[in-house]
């Protein structure tokens, strides 16, 4: 202990600074208090009371700042459920009061010494505030999609769970909302506000759990109350030689164990290893081949299709027509000839065949196998076409608010495919997320015209009620 006056050494048992004559009867009790606090906050911290760990041991660090153990112990805490630059924080000022020999150290070296994990946390703590921003906003889905990335990136951030129960709970997703909350009370068993929503959480399907049994309010319930462990008092102790001889004979017994127990049964367990690798490469051959000739069948059919593609091409250079009309149908039909060829047929860009396909003025075609090319290839690439244009619209450029790309993506996929209620129902989200009232409403009322019956028209009767 140092002197809080002069910064001088002082003995253990001294209850008066030998160089100031301070008395540090007081300041010793608060030490031990102190001390006394960190280990409650220790205890608690290994049964995964986490959020009574945080508050224990900010008393500790109340009564004594530069108590290093408590304050690397909360920044561990703080690490736990997710508080990345809480903390950091805890560490840096850790590292303040106590330059040397310092656990400190090793946290915020293991956390910067990689970058691509440092990235990833900092880009957590951005689309939460994302994700907080959307919620206050009322765009509910949009914050969904944000707090769905940041668990995925770090499954322990507490607050995020709860906010994503939050918004399940809002949209009456209970099943998801306890899952969320489940898994942020194994992280701290004893969160008020996990234990709250829980407890709201119970209310609201009470009737639900009473149709499917009793499962899910005893594990609410186990959720909700939380053990109470006893703590113990700060006590030092004093050091004891036969556990350092009990310590040298458990090696020199365990060293004799791993020479006639351990080291046959590893030995076999290699043999039997070796065994197993040789008949999964021997199974893997098989496969292979087997897959080799499905692949060669493929390429058969693709090549057929090819000419068969080719030759209708070629049927239509006649001198008695005027080639103008199909240029661009053969532009489209060269187009799809060449992605065929390939030979993937999963990387075949639908999307650039569909674009010079739609240049075509079909009303134009006076050729009954122009027009059967053109249906033949529309009906390969126009659907396939709407569904990649629609998950670049959705996916990349609503959910990054660029709404009107998200436009122009969304229109295009319609005009390819008409059926596709998905891509109907984000233009309509597009429209509403850009103030667009008039244009929102009309395609909200498509839906509920041609498409009553789908998932997105009770969404779009709920839209369109909130803009009327």
């Amino acid at each position: 202990m140092n002197c809080p006056v002069c910064g001088s050494t002082i003995a253990a048992k001294r209850n008066r600074c030998d160089k100031c004559g301070e008395d540090l009867t007081i300041y010793r009790k608060m030490y031990l208090l102190s001390n006394k606090y960190y280990n409650e906050g220790l205890e608690k911290a290994k049964v995964r009371d986490l959020s009574g760990a945080i508050l224990v041991l900010k008393k500790s660090l109340e009564l004594n700042k530069r108590n290093t153990n408590a304050r690397n112990l909360l920044g561990l805490i703080y690490y736990e459920v997710g508080e990345t630059v809480s903390a950091l924080s805890e560490w840096v000022i850790s590292k303040h009061f106590q330059a040397e020999q310092n656990d400190a150290d090793d946290y915020m070296e293991s956390l910067q010494s990689n970058p691509t994990k440092l990235d990833s946390l900092n880009q957590t703590i951005k689309k939460y505030n994302a994700a907080l921003q959307y919620a206050k906003q009322g765009s509910d889905d949009l914050a969904i999609i944000q707090l769905k990335k940041v668990t995925n990136l770090n499954p322990h951030f507490v607050k995020a769970l709860q906010l994503l129960a939050l918004l399940y709970m809002k949209s009456g997703e209970t099943d998801k909302a306890v899952k969320c909350l489940i898994k942020a009370s194994k992280i701290d068993v004893s969160n008020t506000t996990t234990l709250r929503y829980l407890h709201e959480l119970g209310e609201m399907t009470t009737s639900l759990r009473e149709e499917s049994g009793n499962t899910d309010r005893e594990n609410v319930r186990r959720v909700q109350e939380p053990t109470v462990f006893p703590t113990t008092t700060y006590k030092e102790d004093k050091p004891n030689v036969w556990v350092f001889v009990n310590l040298i004979l458990g090696i020199a017994i365990g060293i004799l164990g791993v020479f006639f127990l351990i080291v046959p049964t590893v030995e076999n367990n290699y043999k039997n290893q070796l065994k197993k690798q040789e008949v999964e490469y021997t199974e893997q051959i098989n496969k292979n081949s087997q897959n080799q000739g499905s692949l060669d069948k493929d390429n058969k059919d693709l090549q057929q299709k090819v000419k068969d593609l080719q030759a209708q091409i070629d049927g239509f250079q006649v001198v008695e027509y005027d080639d103008t009309i199909y240029n661009e149908l053969f532009k489209a039909a060269q187009l799809y000839v060449q992605e065929l060829m390939s030979g993937n047929a999963a990387n075949i860009d639908y999307v650039k065949v569909a674009n010079e396909l739609s240049k075509v003025e079909f009303d134009k075609l006076d050729k009954q196998e122009a027009k059967d090319l053109y249906n033949q290839i529309k009906d390969a690439t126009y659907i396939k076409a709407s569904e990649k244009l629609y998950d670049e619209g959705h996916d990349v450029l609503y959910a990054d608010r660029k709404y009107e790309e998200a436009l122009q993506t969304l229109n295009k996929a319609y005009e390819y495919d008409p059926e596709n209620v998905d891509a109907i129902y984000f233009i309509a989200r597009s429209y509403h997320q850009s103030s667009d009232y008039e244009n929102a409403k009309k395609y909200y009322n498509i839906i509920l015209d041609k498409f009553p019956d789908s998932k997105r028209a009770g969404e779009a009767q709920e839209r369109l009620s909130s803009l009327n």
